[in-house]
């Protein structure tokens, strides 16, 4: 039978037509097959996008919020992006919320999932994560900084130490904090001579009003003598949650700052703290107690009003209401006679009663004529002494000094010079004359590199700050200096200082020059050559003399009252003279001074040094820091040299020549941030250093050593075999040589990854190592023994990572007190132990916090020894999305000192304990062996769709030691 004839063209043409009907109908038919098919695939991957648009959500209202607290605008880019995200975050949540419901809906008479409902549930979940992912992307093209400076908390302290409760005391707090809280009073004094302990009152003040929430900010700055308006703004605007106002800016810049933020408030209460005639400039400082309208989002119907209270302390009541203009003053008095014994009583104890020192104790408290500090310090100086000794103090008493202050009897200088007459040793002395001659908030650092300069201090330099804490401590024991809260620094009251500042020049130890007080001493040229320290700070002396024959004088300091002095020509030789409104040093200045050890020239603008700094061949000591450097180069000539700090200064070099300080200990180029260029073999060539600061410096390091090298390369720390003290920004990994020793490092702050510069940590700890790996590398000998000594870790991105204690330390971080990992996708595991082998894991941990690791499973897995996680107190879980419980039952109890936990959007999380796996121990945790919880403080748990309990097991669980549950 003959086959049908078709005309090809026909049937080219019908092919076509087939193929394109076909093609045009089969998307019709696929896609939607393929959305119910993948209904549950794509609902999970937009749980997972929803989780990673939080976390990028947070990073940028992390830099809008640094951005605000540094008083600049946000750009509308950045607010429409976070509306964005917000909606996104919204409709998924609403989404996800019914999610369940929907994708359960049957139709057949229930015989069959309904593809309707799960057709439309999946395209909306595929279109919310299309729409998330872009969200995603955009902010990390914005590539914004990983780590911020987090805003100020306001922490309530604990009772103020030196505040006594003596009725007469209490009876002033009450009268002050009820007129904060009136409306009649907005600038509120108080006045009283020196030593009756007006601070120790404004800070119980602050304490109170932050206790009771008085007050949404509470901040207190000292002012004291030369009151400096940009420092003063300085700390207003840290306590206001502003960032570090930049060097450069104006008061006037400043001042505007600090009214936006102010306006951004409701109750404020500044503390302006030892107010000196002519007094200070509120509205310069921009803390205009008046209201100040207050601009609120979305509130145009009426206006609100920002409340500003603001507490002054003075020596002078005058001072306050005729300068400073306050509307209500209340008067500290001495302590009556039986506070005043009560006092002395608490100190010395029981023994004051006793008869053979009761008389002494009796003719001392009345001698001290109610004053606090006076007692204090005699107190403490006599505690334990024989009664010969207490008999005579009395008789110093009542041979009172010859000095006069205004201010302050007689008898209370005798009281504060016994106390310095009686320190155990000349060190200690010579320690606190020197603290005399540093000012309000003194660093310890800068205490050390003084002293060691001096020789008065140890050999090494961690041996040096040893002995420097122990000094200070045992000054502030003799209350002789005061304790502070930071323990980087140290601080002396107004009273002790004026004595001290007189014993020393007394004695002809020191000379201090500060703001228009230029003692005689100075104008005397035989006088001025028998001290050994001299120090200008901040002073408006008229002019310095053509050369300060001083053969004694080993200490030599300058703080410019004016940031942008420039040291005139005749000093450095030929270089074009500039006009200088403050203070000028002659060409021959240092030519008499052949013993001078060290030399202190702050707040300067230098183009160069002066060729006749060659000459101070016994310099041990240099600071030259918070100035504006030029050519530096002959600091290379001062070969004795053991200390060379340039902090915070700008220069964009390290001179070659700075490598032959052979002698150098201590390098300190820490926040020197337009620091460029380090030439190869300098840092190699100083073989005796033993701390070197580069933290927020210089990271532009040679991957490797080469002939054509410019900077230098991380291999030149090998040579220095004497490190024991290292901060450093190090970009990249690859800068890192295998063979980089670190094990004679005691203290580090290392940060590696680009993101890190300008971040700075709050812990206290000694040893910070913080890595950020976006890409996978291999942990040479080197990092690995860091990681063993470190005691604060951050690790963030840890690409290639899926357990973290297995991978980078085996013995489980046996140092290691805080833990931080976030945005790491691949951890799965932050500890896992062996089948059956029990671990001992991070017997020191205190702080763990994880964050945004989507794929970690469980946080500790397997069995572990009684010593691990003993000491933890906080932790902080957030968005971890497969994390089902925290810990075991096994673990949390032994979790003694738990105090803080929080967990929050956390999708899966079912229960804070989870039972025991099945042969994880051979015994049996029982429910009512379940004491975790009992130190509880704080319990925060937030967005946690599927928790049910704290455990499942245990029907009751004592928290908060069964009294308080907020």
């Amino acid at each position: 039978m003959a086959e049908p004839f078709i005309c090809p063209v026909f049937q080219n043409f019908a092919g076509n037509v087939l193929t394109k009907l076909f093609d045009g109908i089969f998307p019709f038919i696929s896609n939607p097959i393929n959305r119910v098919r993948k209904c549950n695939n794509n609902v999970d991957n937009l749980k997972k996008k929803v989780t990673e648009l939080k976390g990028e959500k947070e990073n940028v209202e992390n830099f809008a919020g640094a951005v605000d607290r540094r008083g600049e605008q946000i750009a509308q880019k950045l607010r429409n992006w976070v509306t964005s995200a917000n909606e996104c975050i919204e409709a998924a949540d609403v989404l996800l919320a019914n999610a369940e419901e929907s994708a359960k809906k049957k139709c057949f008479f229930g015989l069959c999932l309904n593809p309707k409902s799960r057709y439309q549930l999946s395209k909306k979940a595929e279109e919310n994560s299309n729409a998330i992912a872009e969200l995603v992307n955009e902010a990390r093209r914005l590539n914004l900084p990983l780590s911020y400076i987090p805003a100020p908390q306001q922490e309530v302290a604990a009772p103020v130490k030196g505040f006594e409760d003596f009725n007469s005391r209490k009876d002033v707090l009450e009268r002050i904090v009820e007129a904060l809280q009136s409306q009649s009073s907005s600038i509120i004094g108080v006045h009283g001579m020196p030593g009756l302990g007006k601070t120790m009152l404004a800070k119980e003040v602050k304490r109170k009003s932050e206790q009771d929430k008085l007050f949404d900010v509470v901040v207190m700055v000292l002012v004291s003598t030369n009151a400096d308006s940009k420092k003063i703004q300085v700390e207003i605007a840290r306590g206001l949650g502003l960032d570090q106002l930049p060097n450069e800016i104006t008061t006037q810049d400043a001042a505007k700052q600090i009214k936006e933020r102010l306006k951004k408030m409701k109750k404020v209460l500044i503390i302006l703290d030892d107010i000196w005639s002519p007094g200070i400039d509120l509205e310069e400082l921009g803390i205009s107690p008046r209201n100040e309208p207050k601009t609120i989002e979305g509130s145009s119907s009426r206006e609100e009003y920002a409340e500003c209270k603001i507490l002054l302390t003075s020596r002078d009541s005058n001072v306050l209401s005729d300068l400073m203009g306050s509307q209500q003053n209340f008067p500290l008095h001495q302590l009556k006679y039986e506070e005043a014994w009560e006092l002395l009583k608490r100190i010395v104890g029981d023994r004051a009663e006793s008869d053979d020192i009761h008389g002494a104790v009796t003719e001392i408290v009345r001698e001290c004529g109610g004053l606090p500090l006076a007692i204090t310090t005699m107190a403490k100086a006599l505690k334990n002494k024989e009664p010969c000794e207490w008999m005579d103090a009395v008789r110093t008493l009542k041979r009172p000094s010859s000095e006069n202050f205004e201010g302050i009897s007689a008898n209370v200088y005798s009281a504060i010079e016994f106390s310095y007459s009686h320190l155990e040793s000349k060190k200690l002395k010579k320690t606190f004359l020197l603290c005399c001659l540093m000012g309000h908030k003194f660093l310890i650092q800068d205490l050390l590199k003084y002293g060691v300069g001096l020789g008065l201090f140890a050999n090494t330099i961690e041996e040096a700050r040893n002995e420097v804490r122990t000094l200070i401590n045992k000054l502030t024991a003799a209350s002789l200096l005061i304790d502070d809260s930071d323990n980087n620094c140290f601080d002396m009251h107004d009273l002790i200082h004026d004595v001290a500042v007189s014993i020393t020049s007394k004695d002809r130890h020191g000379l201090l020059l500060t703001g228009d007080h230029v003692p005689k001493e100075w104008s005397d040229m035989e006088t001025r050559k028998e001290f050994e320290w001299i120090c200008l700070r901040y002073s408006n002396v008229d002019g310095l003399p053509e050369e300060l024959e001083s053969p004694r004088l080993t200490l030599f300091r300058l703080v410019n009252k004016n940031p942008s002095l420039q040291i005139p020509a005749k000093f450095f030789k030929g270089m074009p003279r500039h006009k200088n409104p403050s203070l000028q040093i002659p060409a021959k200045f240092f030519k008499g001074m052949p013993r001078l050890k060290v030399l202190d020239l702050t707040h300067m603008h230098m183009s160069s040094l002066p060729p006749s700094i060659c000459l101070l061949q016994n310099l041990h000591t240099l600071c030259l820091d918070e100035s504006v450097l030029g050519d530096i180069r002959t600091i290379g000539e001062l070969k004795n040299l053991e200390i060379l700090s340039l902090r915070w200064s700008e220069f964009e070099e390290l001179p070659r020549e700075i490598g032959q300080l052979t002698q150098l200990k201590l390098l300190d180029l820490s926040s020197c941030t337009k620091l460029k260029i380090i030439p190869p073999c300098v840092l190699a060539g100083m073989s005796r250093l033993e701390e070197l600061y580069l933290r927020n410096s210089f990271h532009g390091w040679e991957v490797e050593e080469n002939e054509n090298q410019r900077n230098a390369c991380l291999a030149e720390l090998k040579h220095l075999k004497k490190l024991t003290n290292l901060e450093v920004c190090i970009p990249d990994t690859r800068m890192i040589p295998k063979d980089l020793f670190f094990e004679n490092l005691k203290k580090f702050q290392i940060f590696i990854g680009r993101k890190w510069e300008g971040h700075y940590s709050s812990s206290g700890s000694s040893r910070i190592l913080k890595l950020h790996l976006n890409a996978s590398i291999n942990f040479n000998y080197s990092v690995k023994r860091l990681l063993e000594k470190t005691e604060e870790l951050h690790l963030w991105e840890l690409a290639g990572v899926k357990n973290v204690v297995d991978e980078l330390n085996t013995e489980g971080f046996p140092d290691l007190k805080y833990l931080h990992v976030r945005n790491a996708p691949e951890v799965q595991h932050i500890i896992k132990s062996a089948e059956g082998i029990p671990f001992n894991a991070f017997p020191s941990l205190e702080e763990l916090i994880l964050q945004n690791l989507i794929h970690l499973k469980k946080i500790f897995q397997g069995r572990f020894r009684d010593t691990a996680f003993n000491n933890l107190r906080i932790i902080t879980i957030c968005r971890c999305v497969k994390v089902k419980n925290l810990f075991s039952s096994s673990i949390a109890r032994q979790l003694l000192h738990l105090q803080e936990i929080s967990v929050t959007d956390c999708s899966n999380m079912e229960e804070i304990v989870g039972d025991e796996e099945q042969g994880s121990r051979n015994d049996i945790v029982e429910a009512t062996e379940l004491k975790f919880g009992e130190v509880l403080r704080s319990l925060r748990l937030e967005n946690l769709p599927k928790l049910s309990s704290l455990n499942k097991s245990c029907r009751h669980m004592p928290l908060f030691n069964e009294q308080v549950c907020h």
